[in-house]
């Protein structure tokens, strides 16, 4: 856990996103790792068991197999889509998505019969290219997004070998999430490719990290 951290709860309308400060207890990463199987172990069992003996915690965490177990209920589901878990060294995430979006969709406009995703298209069309543009963000850009600036925030003059080390993708992916964010004018890259920064161009997030 970073000093000064601190967990977030990001909600959309297809999908809800837990951030929490910290990787894995042995730093191994989830996405690599069966999270029915993976022991439970914690940092400070005396804090924990104190928590426990409160009815404030579980002595032993069981919310990955609690998310994963009610989520399987819903399977056969057209629209199903299982619960994502993504770690690296420093940072935690929880995707859950909302299975009745789809439906919704349909239903609070009788008069669409098109498919959800054609549907999100015409709306890009009409509204311009700043709709577009969000249109765009998908929820791997949000993480990596994230994850983008609190590292040049941390290192502005980190390149995309060291990105791809902390993030635990491969460097492809981080050369691509990097594009992406300097075509929407986020970031830019000042200097050379060897001696140049980052920097955050984005005012919602510019020292986003350095408040919290």
């Amino acid at each position: 856990m970073e000093l000064g951290s601190e967990i977030h709860i990001d909600m959309y309308d297809n999908r809800m996103e837990v951030y929490s400060p910290g990787g894995m207890f042995d730093g191994r990463l989830i996405q690599q790792l069966n999270p029915m199987t993976v022991p439970s172990k914690r940092r400070n069992p005396l804090l924990a068991d104190f928590f426990h003996r409160l009815k404030l915690m579980e002595r032993r965490g069981s919310g990955m197999k609690k998310i994963i177990g009610e989520y399987k209920r819903f399977e056969n589901l057209e629209n199903y889509h299982a619960p994502e878990f993504s770690s690296n060294a420093s940072e935690f995430h929880v995707t859950m998505w909302n299975l009745n979006y789809a439906m919704d969709v349909i239903k609070n406009n009788p008069h669409v019969v098109k498919a959800p995703e054609d549907v999100v298209k015409d709306v890009v069309k009409e509204t311009g290219d700043v709709v577009k543009a969000k249109a765009n963000v998908t929820k791997e850009f949000v993480k990596a997004q994230r994850q983008i600036y609190k590292l040049i925030s941390q290192t502005p003059q980190i390149n995309a070998m060291q990105m791809s080390e902390n993030m635990g993708i491969s460097i492809r992916q981080v050369q691509r999430y990097l594009k992406q964010l300097s075509d929407l004018k986020l970031i830019v890259r000042e200097g050379g490719r060897k001696n140049g920064i980052w920097k955050i161009l984005d005012e919602e997030y510019e020292g986003f990290f350095k408040r919290i």
